[in-house]
């Protein structure tokens, strides 16, 4: 059994198919005399790709944590996670009929894109394909430079801020066509 978890919500219908991608960021150089080389670097941000069926009515194959909730509920969940511009938790739990828990992920991430599908052949069901990219926390730290007795450099943190402390940029925009 699969469950999928977004910001805490059990997706009813398990996806069929989950893709998971895991890029490197390595560079290749041509030296010269020497060939080609790889300059290995650490692994890129996982993107993360499944489509999932959204109900309208209630089915047996389901799975409704306090009880059914018609496709909106999630359409709305998924644009507020759209809207709100911050990271959330994306967990896959993995667990045999015996009960044995085989393996789970479970990431910090972003959505990045959605895509509403409606078809004659699901009824009045909603398909959705989604899109997620790994989230890593980041911050800024102020460093202070000061000098000993000696003439000798030293350098210290002076202060260090989250990236979610940090404050949003200023764009003002304003229409000025036929003024």
């Amino acid at each position: 059994m699969y469950d999928f978890y977004l910001d805490g919500i059990l997706l009813p219908v398990a996806p069929e198919q989950m893709k998971m991608s895991i890029a490197n960021q390595n560079s290749t150089y041509v030296l010269i005399d020497q060939g080609e080389i790889n300059l290995l670097k650490r692994a890129g941000l996982t993107e993360i790709e499944f489509e999932c069926l959204l109900p309208q009515s209630k089915y047996p194959f389901a799975v409704y944590v306090g009880g059914f909730k018609p496709a909106a509920y999630y359409l709305q969940h998924l644009e507020q996670l759209k809207v709100s511009r911050k990271p959330f938790q994306f967990i896959v739990s993995r667990v045999m009929p015996s009960g044995k828990v085989l393996f789970s992920n479970n990431l910090k991430v972003s959505l990045e894109d959605y895509t509403i599908s409606e078809e004659a052949g699901n009824g009045f069901d909603v398909m959705v394909k989604i899109r997620l990219k790994q989230y890593r926390d980041y911050g800024t730290q102020t460093v202070q430079l000061t000098q000993n007795e000696s003439g000798e450099t030293l350098m210290g943190v002076a202060s260090s801020r989250a990236a979610e402390g940090a404050p949003e940029p200023s764009v003002e925009r304003r229409a000025t066509w036929g003024q």
